[in-house]
């Protein structure tokens, strides 16, 4: 048996089969959640104030130990209160925490929160972490570049969000554009680099940063990284994987690098460009419009000046992370406590920046 395999394997023994799960929020995120436990056999209460969940406290969920784990999905403003009054009924509840963890200015203080319950397992929700397209593509990454070292590496998350936003989701007033999507791009960062250099790039002030949020860091020991972000729908690098999407409908937006108000396109993907030319290449959902499940379905292409080939990789990557997860909070051999404090920290700074330089191209 392969170690992947081993490792599978021990993941899928350390928990119940079948679970009781909390799910505090029930707005977009926490119904995906509840959904996702739901179809795969787990038995789920909800709490929310709103009507429609079962109970609108978590102080008053029955029997708090016969509880397996609890999610949180409220809006970030609340997750460290939401994290404490867990805590008072259940000291050692095993938690996953939607991202970001807390606002940044409460990062000491969920800290401290995490110190006094050391038999407590607090997970941050990291969906492109646990990807099986994000890690194919990193495996592509380690193959093709062990002779053909990485130059530049570019990141792009762009969706339209100004409906959402109308609606009332997708409000950062903390971490700004960083908030929304920066903590799935630095986890596909995350997957290709090594971990002494991620760490180096964590710990590196960007070369230059503006609002949109477009991030471009250039420093010794580290290839060129670009990561770019637009919730207005502002497409920066249409020619990195504008070719990969079968339907021409999306042409009409990557010509001019916009996908208008009310589109639900998102424009995602990561590239990574070897010194000889070579392009490794992950494209989320290039089948959007011409599949029903186009959502699930992503692809993975090597390019170079004479030929190109790619291959799909299905899955729905919330569901396969979210199951990972809940298999992780259950290890209690290792402290479970992963709440990516250097990259909020780091997405707290960008905010900073963000916010300066929106300033001072305004004065």
């Amino acid at each position: 048996m392969s170690a992947t395999s081993l490792n599978e394997t021990s993941l899928k023994e350390t928990a119940p089969k079948e679970q009781t799960i909390v799910i505090v929020g029930l707005g977009k995120i926490g119904s995906h959640h509840a959904a996702c436990f739901g179809q795969a056999g787990h038995r789920i209460t909800t709490v929310d104030r709103r009507s429609g969940a079962d109970w609108d406290r978590v102080a008053r969920v029955p029997d708090p130990s016969r509880v397996d784990a609890w999610v949180v999905a409220t809006p970030t403003a609340t997750h460290l209160s939401v994290v404490d009054e867990i805590l008072r009924c259940r000291p050692d509840a095993r938690i996953l925490l939607e991202k970001p963890a807390c606002s940044p200015g409460e990062l000491d203080a969920l800290l401290r929160t995490i110190r006094r319950h050391p038999r407590a397992r607090i997970i941050v929700n990291d969906v492109y972490g646990h990807s099986e397209a994000v890690r194919r593509f990193a495996e592509s990454v380690r193959e093709h570049s062990a002779l053909d070292p990485i130059k530049r590496i570019t990141i792009e998350f762009t969706k339209n969000r100004e409906l959402d936003v109308a609606n009332g989701r997708f409000v950062d007033t903390q971490y700004g554009e960083a908030g929304y999507e920066y903590f799935h791009m630095l986890s596909i960062l995350r997957s290709v680099l090594p971990a002494d250099r991620y760490q180096r790039y964590l710990n590196t002030t960007p070369t230059s940063l503006t609002a949109e949020l477009r991030v471009r860091t250039v420093a010794a020991g580290l290839p060129e990284i670009e990561l770019y972000t637009s919730s207005l729908g502002a497409i920066a690098f249409a020619g990195l994987a504008g070719f990969a999407f079968s339907d021409t409908v999306v042409t009409d937006y990557l010509e001019p690098s916009t996908v208008p108000y009310g589109v639900d396109l998102r424009y995602r993907f990561a590239d990574v460009e070897l010194d000889s030319g070579k392009h490794v290449t992950l494209v989320f959902e290039p089948f959007y419009g011409t599949d029903t499940d186009y959502k699930n379905i992503h692809a993975v292409h090597l390019r170079d000046a004479t030929s190109s080939r790619h291959f799909t990789v299905s899955g729905n990557h919330f569901k396969e992370a979210l199951l990972t997860q809940l298999n992780l909070l259950h290890r209690t051999e290792e402290d479970t406590v992963s709440i990516r404090l250097a990259e909020h920290r780091f997405m707290a700074a960008l905010a900073t920046e963000e916010n300066l330089t929106r300033i001072g191209s305004e004065a």
